[in-house]
C-alpha cells in the first residue's frame, strides 16, 4: 500500500516537473476544442506567472438558458462578475492577451499586462491597474465608458481576497446624468448607494435602459410623461439586493432629492398643474412630492398632496392626489382628463370658481379609480347649456355623486334642485323645482313646477322627464322627443293661443334653444281657417330657428313663415281665413313697431260678423310700423288700401258681379262693374264713393223691401216695370256718396240712372242706435213719358215742366227692419192741382 502511494506521489511530482519545464519553455496549440470550450493559437507561458495568449477563444453553454433574458442582464452586472473574478486575474497571471473571447453573443478583447487592465467589447471600455497590498487588491479604474448609456465612470475597486469583500466607489457623467455611487458586495449581496444624482429629462433615462430591463408602462407614462420637471437633483439612492435569494428588497429602497419648475398632467391635453420646486422623498415605496407653492392656472393648490404608492409593485402602483383649493376650475380639460379615469361627471365649468377639497386614487393598473370630495360651487357658469350656478354644494364619494341646494339659472330656465348620481352606472335622478322656463315669444311658460329628472350618461347624456313623457339628449347637440304633447296646452301660451290641441309627438335638436329644429308631427288644433270647406284642424310642421329668426313651413305646404324679432314674413296658400272682431284684442296701429309682410295665394276672407266673403288670386299685405299697405286682385279686380294713423285709402277697382257677390254671399247683382273709393282719417272718419255701371240690382235687402213695398200699395202699381222685378233693377250707371263721423253714417247722394226708373236719395244711419231715416225719389215710366213728351200740350199737362213722373218714400226705424212709407196719398191730393198748375203754365211753356 505504501509503494502505491508513493508510485502515485512520484508519478505526480514527475507530471508538475514536465508541465513546469514546458510551461517554462511555452507551449503552443494552434487549436484544441472541448464539448464546452475551443481554443485557437493558444500560446502559454511560465515566467513569475502565467502569460496567456490566444487569438480566439470560444465557450460554450450546454443549458439553454432564455437568450432574451440574457440580453437584458445590465452591464452593470456583467461588471460585477468580472471584478469577483479580478482576485485571480492578479494571483495567477503575469500577462494576458486574448483577441476575442466568445461567450453566446458576447465578445471581449482582455489585454492584462504590467498591472494595467484593459477589457473592450459592444457593452464597455475598461482601462484599470490593479495594485496588490497584502489582503487587498485595489483596482484603480482610470476609464469605465458604458456604450449602451454614453455613461463614462472614474473610480477605484478594493478587493478583500481573504474575506472576498468588494467595495467600488466611482463618479459617473453622461450627457444624460451624473452621480457618484457606492457599491459594497459580498457573498452575492449588494449594497448601492447612488449620490449627488443630477439630470434634465426622466424620458430620455426610461428609453436609454427600456431595451435592458423591462419597467411598467405606467411608470414610464407618469414619471416619464405626465411628471415633468427642468432639473432633478437627488441627494442619495440607496437600497439592497441579494442575488442569493434573488431578493431586490424594494421597500427598503431610500431617496431624497427635488426637481425644479415642475409640470404635471393627467392627460397629454389638460393644461398642467405647475409647481415651482418640488421636494423627493421615496420611502418604503412611496414617493412623495411635498411643496410649498402649487397652482392650477390661477387656482392656488399649495395645500394639497401628491404622491406614488407602491412604485415597484407592477399590480398595485398608483397615484394619489388631495388637491385642496378654494378657487379652483374644473375646465374642460380637466373634466376631459378625468373622464379618462372613469371619473366621469356630466357637465364642466366654463367660468368662475369652486372651493375644492377632493382625493383622486388613480391606480395604473386598476380598473377603477377612487375619487372623493367636496366641491362648493358659487357664481359659475357650466357647460349644460351655459347655466349659471348661484350656489350648489357637490360631493363625491367614489361612484355617488350628490349635489345638494343647487340653484341655477340660463336664458331660459330658473330652478332649485337636489341630485344623486352614480358615476359607476351612469344613472342620477334631480329633484327639481322649477321657478320658471321660458322660450321667447311665449313658446313655452312654465312657472313654480316640481318634476323628477332622470339622468343617464352612460354613453351620451340623456334626461327623461316621466311627468312630461319627454326625452332628451346631449351630445353635440340638443335632441328633445315629447311623446305627450298634449301638456304644451299647459305650458304654451303661444301655442294654446293658436289653438293647439295635441299631436303625434314633438322633436326637437339644437345646439341650444337660439339655434334648433323642430319637426310637429300630426298636430291636431283649432283655427280660423278652412281647407276648401273642411275645417284647417290638421297637419305637420316643421320649425328651425337660426339665431333671432324662426323658420315654419307646415307639411301640406299651406302655411310657411319666417319670424324674427323685427320682421314676420308669413305666407298662406289656398286657405280661407274666418275673422271675427274681437274687442278684447283690438290691434292698435299707433304703438305697433313690428314689420310683417303677409302674401296669400288662392285666398279667402270670411267676415264673421256680416257674414261677407272676400276671394282673391293673390293679395299681399305690408306692416311696416305704424303703415298699412294691402293690394290684392281677383281676376280683373285690383285692390289697393292703405292706412296709418291719420290716413285711410281703399280703391276697389273693375269689381264684377262675380266677385261682388261672392263678397255678399247671394246672387245679389247681374253683371256690371263697379268701383269703391274710401278716404278719410280713420275708419270713424272717412268719406266715399261707390259707382255702377251697367247692372242689375236682383238680391239686396233693402231693394227687396221696396219692391215688397210697392207691391203692397196699389197706388205705386205705376212703378212697376218688367225690368224691375223680374230681371231686377237695371242701372246704367249711378254713384252713391257717402261718409262717416263717429257713430254716424251719412249717405250724401245716391243717383242712380236705370232703363225705367231712376232712384235718387239722401239720408243717413246711426251706427250705434242702429237706425236709419232715408229719403228716396223714384222717377218712373220713362217709356210712356217718352210717347207722352211728343204730344203737345198733353206733355206738359201730364208730365210738367220736369217731362218725368215721380215719387217719394221715406225709410226709417231699425237698420234691421226698416219701415218704408209712401207720399203718394200727398202726390194723388196733389195730382189735380199739378195737372190745373201745368194747364195754368202751359202757354207760358209753349212758347219756351
Amino acid at each position: 500500500m505504501k509503494k502505491k502511494i508513493l508510485y502515485f506521489l512520484l508519478a505526480i511530482s514527475v507530471f508538475i516537473i514536465l508541465l513546469f519545464l514546458v510551461l517554462k519553455n511555452g507551449i503552443s496549440i494552434s487549436s484544441v476544442q472541448f464539448d464546452f470550450l475551443k481554443l485557437e493559437q493558444l500560446y502559454i507561458k511560465l515566467d513569475k506567472k502565467l502569460i496567456v495568449k490566444a487569438k480566439n477563444i470560444s465557450i460554450y453553454q450546454k443549458s439553454n438558458i432564455d437568450s432574451k433574458k440574457q440580453t437584458s442582464q445590465f452591464s452593470s452586472v456583467k461588471l460585477l462578475n468580472l471584478a469577483e473574478n479580478l482576485k485571480y486575474f492578479y494571483i495567477f497571471i503575469q500577462e494576458m492577451d486574448i483577441r476575442n473571447l466568445a461567450f453566446k453573443d458576447y465578445h471581449l478583447k482582455i489585454l492584462f499586462k504590467n498591472n494595467e487592465f484593459f477589457i473592450d467589447n459592444n457593452l464597455f471600455f475598461l482601462k484599470t491597474t490593479l495594485q496588490k497590498e497584502e489582503n487587498n487588491i485595489k483596482a484603480n479604474i482610470e476609464k469605465m465608458f458604458i456604450r449602451d448609456y454614453n455613461l463614462s465612470i472614474v473610480g477605484n475597486l478594493d478587493i478583500n481576497t481573504k474575506s472576498e469583500f468588494y467595495f467600488f466607489d466611482a463618479k459617473a457623467s453622461s450627457n444624460l446624468i451624473n452621480f457618484n455611487i457606492n457599491l459594497s458586495y459580498k457573498n452575492g449581496q449588494l449594497a448601492y448607494n447612488f449620490k449627488e444624482v443630477s439630470f434634465k429629462n426622466t424620458l430620455d433615462i426610461f428609453n436609454k435602459i427600456k431595451n435592458k430591463i423591462e419597467l411598467p408602462e405606467d411608470l414610464i407614462l407618469w414619471v416619464g410623461h405626465r411628471i415633468k420637471g427642468e432639473f432633478y437633483y437627488l441627494d442619495y439612492i440607496k437600497g439592497f439586493i441579494d442575488f442569493n435569494k434573488n431578493k431586490y428588497y424594494l421597500d427598503n429602497i431610500e431617496a431624497s432629492g427635488y426637481v425644479d419648475r415642475v409640470k404635471i398632467s393627467l392627460d397629454n391635453k389638460m393644461d398642467p398643474i405647475e409647481i415651482p420646486k418640488l421636494n423627493l422623498n421615496l420611502n418604503k415605496q412611496r414617493l412623495n412630492f411635498d411643496f410649498k407653492k402649487a397652482s392650477y392656472k390661477q387656482a392656488d393648490l399649495s395645500a394639497s398632496k401628491i404622491y406614488i404608492y407602491d412604485l415597484m409593485d407592477e399590480n398595485k402602483a398608483g397615484i394619489y392626489l388631495h388637491i385642496i383649493s378654494n378657487n379652483l376650475k374644473l375646465d374642460q380639460k380637466l373634466w376631459k382628463a378625468l373622464d379618462f379615469y372613469d371619473v366621469k361627471i356630466p357637465f364642466f365649468q366654463k367660468e368662475g370658481k369652486v372651493k375644492s377639497d377632493f382625493i383622486l386614487d388613480l391606480g395604473f393598473y386598476k380598473d377603477q379609480s377612487l375619487f372623493n370630495g367636496e366641491f362648493v360651487v358659487e357664481n359659475s357658469v357650466l357647460s349644460f347649456l351655459d347655466t349659471n350656478v348661484s350656489k350648489a354644494l357637490i360631493k363625491i364619494n367614489n361612484n355617488l355623486l350628490n349635489i345638494e341646494e343647487a340653484d341655477i339659472a340660463n336664458k331660459f330656465l330658473k330652478a332649485d334642485f337636489n341630485a344623486s348620481i352614480d358615476l359607476n352606472t351612469k344613472i342620477g335622478q334631480f329633484n327639481t323645482k322649477i321657478g320658471q322656463f321660458e322660450i321667447a315669444n311665449n313658446i313655452i311658460n312654465i312657472k313654480n313646477e316640481n318634476v323628477i329628472i332622470d339622468l343617464d350618461f352612460s354613453q351620451n347624456c340623456k334626461v327623461f322627464i316621466p311627468k312630461w313623457q319627454l326625452d332628451l339628449e346631449i351630445l353635440d347637440n340638443l335632441k328633445i322627443n315629447l311623446n305627450n304633447p298634449s301638456i304644451l296646452n299647459l305650458y304654451s301660451p303661444l301655442l294654446k293661443q293658436l289653438g293647439f290641441k295635441s299631436a303625434q309627438n314633438i322633436t326637437y335638436e339644437g345646439i341650444d334653444f337660439d339655434n334648433f329644429k323642430i319637426q310637429i308631427n300630426n298636430a291636431s288644433f283649432q283655427s280660423n281657417f278652412l281647407n276648401g270647406n273642411i275645417p284647417y284642424e290638421k297637419d305637420s310642421f316643421f320649425i328651425e330657428k337660426k339665431q333671432d329668426t324662426v323658420l315654419i313651413n307646415s307639411e301640406s305646404d299651406l302655411i310657411s313663415a319666417i319670424l324674427n324679432d323685427k320682421n314676420k314674413e308669413i305666407h298662406l296658400k289656398n286657405l280661407t281665413y274666418i275673422y271675427k272682431e274681437d274687442k278684447e284684442r283690438f290691434f292698435n296701429l299707433e304703438s305697433n313697431i313690428q314689420n310683417i309682410y303677409f302674401g296669400g295665394a288662392n285666398f279667402s276672407i270670411i267676415l264673421k260678423d256680416t257674414n261677407n266673403i272676400l276671394s282673391f288670386d293673390r293679395l299681399e299685405a305690408i306692416l311696416n310700423e305704424n303703415t298699412l299697405n294691402i293690394r290684392a286682385n281677383k281676376n280683373n279686380t285690383n285692390l289697393n288700401f292703405n292706412f296709418s294713423p291719420n290716413y285711410i285709402n281703399l280703391n276697389i277697382n273693375n269689381i264684377n258681379d262675380e266677385f261682388l257677390n261672392t263678397f255678399l254671399q247671394k246672387q245679389a247683382v247681374l253683371q256690371g262693374v263697379f268701383d269703391l273709393n274710401i278716404t278719410g282719417r280713420n275708419f270713424e272718419d272717412f268719406e266715399g264713393r261707390f259707382k255702377i255701371k251697367n247692372t242689375f240690382i236682383k238680391d239686396l235687402k233693402g231693394t227687396n223691401q221696396l219692391i215688397s213695398f210697392i207691391d203692397t200699395v196699389p197706388s205705386l202699381l205705376l212703378f212697376k216695370t218688367p225690368t224691375f222685378n223680374e230681371k231686377g233693377l237695371s242701372v246704367i250707371d249711378g254713384e252713391i256718396v257717402f261718409d262717416r263721423r263717429k257713430d254716424l253714417f251719412r249717405i250724401k247722394a245716391i243717383s242712380l240712372n236705370g232703363e225705367s226708373v231712376d232712384i235718387f236719395g239722401i239720408g243717413s244711419v246711426n251706427l250705434r242706435l242702429k237706425n236709419i231715416d232715408l229719403n228716396l225719389e223714384l222717377k218712373t215710366l220713362k217709356s210712356a213719358s217718352s210717347v207722352i213728351s211728343k204730344v203737345p200740350i198733353l206733355n206738359y199737362v201730364i208730365l210738367g215742366k220736369n217731362q218725368e213722373i215721380s215719387t217719394n218714400i221715406k225709410v226709417d226705424g231699425s237698420l234691421d227692419n226698416p219701415s218704408f212709407h209712401t207720399q203718394i196719398l200727398g202726390d194723388v191730393v196733389k195730382s189735380p192741382f199739378n195737372l190745373i198748375k201745368n194747364i195754368i203754365e202751359l202757354p207760358t211753356n209753349l212758347f219756351k
